[in-house]
C-alpha cells in the first residue's frame, strides 16, 4: 500500500538517496586510498630494484624487493573483490585472470624457485652492464605499468586524468607488455627444474585426501594459455589505444 502522505514518501526517497550518496563517497575515498597506496608501493619497488641493480647487478634485485613486491602484487587480489562488489567497473573474469597470472609468477615461480630470481637471458652489455630478460626487466615492466595504471585510476576518480597519464597508459604497453610477458616466461623456465625437484605445491598419492596434485604440470598448462591469450589481448589494447588517443575529428568520422 502506498503512503497516503506524499511528503512522507518523498522523505523516504531522500533518505535512500542520501544513503546511496554516502556509500558512494565511502567507496570513492577507499578506492582513492587503495590506488594511492599502490602507486607508492610500486614506486618503492622500482626504487629498490634500481638501487639493487646498480649496486649488485641482476642477482641482487629480488632479495632487495621481495617483501614489498609480494605485498604490492598480492594486494591486487582486492581488485577482484572490487569487481565482484561493483565498486569498480571491471569485468570479474578478466580481472581475475589478469591478477592470477601475476600471482602465479610471484608466488608460483619466484617465491618457490630461487634459480628464477637470478637467471638472466643476456642480450648484450652496455657500459659493462648485462642487459637481458630476468627479474630486473620483469620489475621494470610491472613497476612502470602499475604506477601508470593506478595513477590513471586515481585521477579518474578525481574527475580529470592528466593527458600524459592517459598517453602513457595507452602507449607504454607497446614495449612493456611483450617484454614483461617474455620476462615472466623466462623466469618460469629458469625455475622449472627446481620446481620439479622440490615438489613444492605438489601432492603425491597415496595421501589422506586421496588427491594427486602435480604443480609443475599445472604451471605448464597455465603458461601455455599465454600462447592464445597474448596476441588477443595485445590486439585489443592496440584497438583501445587507437580509440582513446585518436584525434576528435577522427573519432567523429
Amino acid at each position: 500500500m502506498r503512503s497516503p502522505n506524499p511528503s512522507l514518501h518523498l522523505q523516504h526517497i531522500h533518505v535512500r538517496d542520501n544513503h546511496k550518496t554516502t556509500n558512494m563517497s565511502i567507496a570513492k575515498t577507499y578506492l582513492l586510498a587503495y590506488n594511492a597506496s599502490l602507486i607508492a608501493g610500486w614506486s618503492y619497488v622500482l626504487v629498490l630494484a634500481g638501487a639493487a641493480f646498480a649496486e649488485g647487478g641482476a642477482g641482487a634485485v629480488y632479495a632487495a624487493v621481495e617483501i614489498p613486491l609480494l605485498a604490492a602484487q598480492t594486494a591486487a587480489c582486492l581488485e577482484v573483490v572490487h569487481a565482484i562488489l561493483g565498486i569498480a567497473r571491471s569485468p570479474v573474469l578478466v580481472t581475475a585472470m589478469q591478477v592470477s597470472s601475476r600471482l602465479m609468477v610471484v608466488w608460483g615461480v619466484l617465491f618457490i624457485s630461487p634459480p628464477s630470481r637470478t637467471a638472466v637471458l643476456a642480450f648484450g652489455e652496455v657500459g659493462g652492464v648485462v642487459l637481458g630478460l630476468g627479474v630486473p626487466s620483469l620489475l621494470l615492466c610491472w613497476g612502470v605499468t602499475e604506477v601508470v595504471r593506478y595513477s590513471f585510476y586515481f585521477f579518474k576518480l578525481l574527475g580529470t586524468v592528466p593527458r600524459f597519464i592517459v598517453w602513457a597508459r595507452y602507449t607504454f604497453f607497446i614495449v612493456l607488455y611483450p617484454l614483461g610477458v617474455s620476462s615472466e616466461l623466462w623466469c618460469a623456465y629458469s625455475g622449472f627444474e627446481h620446481l620439479v625437484k622440490s615438489g613444492a605445491f605438489s601432492m603425491a598419492m597415496p595421501n589422506a585426501y586421496n588427491i594427486a596434485l602435480h604443480f609443475p604440470s599445472i604451471q605448464v598448462m597455465f603458461f601455455l594459455g599465454y600462447v592464445p591469450g597474448f596476441p588477443m589481448l595485445y590486439q585489443y589494447m592496440l584497438k583501445q589505444r587507437k580509440s582513446v588517443l585518436a584525434p576528435a575529428k577522427a573519432k567523429k568520422a
